[in-house]
């Protein structure tokens, strides 16, 4: 890591490195090492039904994680996820079944 950058240069394992190219600003960068964790703590007080203080993680995590996200400029990593996930899906070729003839509605026969 270079002791000049706020921000550890894009090196590591792929899935990693990514993670680093997404995140250069400092306070994006920050916001999330405080997020994170806040969001993964809530998972065992969920266990423990501590219901309150596991929503208030959670959202709390997350909405710091979603503003060093606008500050980024970028969407967070589930929303593309979603949007590679939804345009494979609407890449495909509907089925031969499901397609209507010219002129009728679909499953009319």
């Amino acid at each position: 890591m270079n002791t000049t950058r706020l921000v550890p240069s894009p090196s590591g394992p792929r899935l990693l490195r990514g993670w680093l190219e997404r995140h250069q600003h400092p306070f994006s960068f920050y916001l999330h090492l405080v997020g994170i964790p806040m969001t993964l703590l809530a998972l065992p007080l969920l266990v423990r039904h501590r219901w309150r203080r596991a929503l208030g993680l959670f959202g709390g995590g997350y909405t710091l994680q979603f503003l060093g996200h606008l500050v980024e400029g970028n969407p967070p990593g589930e929303v593309l996820a979603l949007q590679r996930r939804f345009s494979r899906s609407l890449q495909r070729e509907p089925s031969p079944g499901l397609v209507a003839a010219e002129g009728e509605p679909a499953g009319v026969e």
